[in-house]
């Protein structure tokens, strides 16, 4: 049934010509990655701190269960299960491995239900909320490039992750010492998956040529990327809220100059350090290591440096809190 749906789908996008094709490639391109960790990233540097977190660590808890459900359960492309299907080519680069669930749904679903819960007073960011996961789903279905059950997984692993980290948070908000049992908690998770997908048997099918559907050796190393960047997030909530402490109040021009600089180190970190030096060492713990420190130096780093040049009067007129 998901597949008859994907090809109904599909029938609509040939139907068309595909006029809507660049559209929904856009919101694929924007539901993964720096798209949302910069804009949450600048609510934590200038806004709210505790309202960040939300949103970070959901969207952190979300791509792990995300990364523990693809390794064990291993579900090929929908291509590659009905020749009938003929995905977007445009999203067959950010489509590799296994199908189930959908990461790009898993991060989405994660970041915008921690938003939802960090701001649920604001009517409209519960609507943009609601409307860009919408949105995310419909594009991977509509891409070709996942089935309804993947897509709706993914939707409940957001959801389920935002609902633990909103309650994890109060905790450690209400209780002396409950981040320590939390952070000591995520530490042994990560450690468990990295075990598990090192250890687990996957498949070994090819396809009509010869060649592996899914390498192994590739997933194996790629599913070190989204335990990393979670155990970025927590180490980078720990060590902030312990040692750092730092203030996000400041003058209208300091936080411009914050998410302006911020944002564009995050992008060059990424593309220009972690993304290449990635490539070279195919190793999964290198991945694991590179992708744990971005979130982890602009959680604290970044903001412990910004703080200590404003606090030589760089930019200080026309206080704001």
């Amino acid at each position: 049934m998901d597949l008859d749906f994907l090809y109904a789908l599909q029938s609509f996008r040939e139907a068309t010509g595909g006029r809507l094709d660049s559209f929904f490639l856009f919101i694929s391109l924007i539901a993964v990655d720096y798209f949302l960790m910069v804009p949450a990233l600048i609510i934590y540097w200038n806004y709210d701190k505790r309202k960040a977190s939300n949103v970070l660590c959901s969207y952190g808890t979300s791509i792990f269960f995300g990364s523990f459900l693809k390794a064990t359960f291993c579900v090929y492309r929908p291509w590659v299960r009905d020749t009938r299907i003929h995905p977007v080519e445009g999203a067959l680069g950010a489509a590799s491995g296994y199908s189930f669930p959908s990461g790009h749904v898993s991060s989405t679903a994660g970041f915008y239900g921690g938003l939802v819960a960090a701001f649920k007073k604001y009517w409209w960011v519960i609507v943009f909320g609601a409307l860009m996961v919408a949105l995310t789903i419909f594009s991977r279905l509509y891409c070709g490039v996942h089935t309804p059950q993947d897509v709706f997984t993914a939707l409940a692993v957001g959801v389920i992750s935002t609902v633990i980290v909103s309650l994890l948070l109060n905790l450690a908000d209400n209780h002396k010492n409950d981040d320590i049992f939390i952070y000591v908690g995520a530490a042994l998770l990560v450690i468990g998956l990295l075990i598990y997908i090192s250890l687990k048997s996957y498949p070994l099918d090819y396809d009509e040529f010869g060649q592996l559907i899914v390498d192994p050796k590739k997933m194996t190393v790629d599913g070190f990327k989204d335990p990393g960047v979670f155990f970025g997030i927590m180490t980078g909530w720990f060590i902030e809220r312990r040692f750092i402490k730092f203030d996000n109040s400041g003058t209208t021009a300091q936080k411009v100059a914050r998410a302006v600089i911020g944002g564009f180190l995050y992008v060059a970190w990424e593309t220009l350090l972690v993304g290449p030096l990635g490539k070279i060492a195919g190793v999964g713990v290198v991945h694991f290591f590179l992708k744990m420190s971005t979130p982890l130096l602009f959680m604290t780093l970044y903001p412990y440096i910004f703080k200590k040049i404003e606090s030589k009067g760089f930019l200080a007129t026309s206080k704001t809190n």
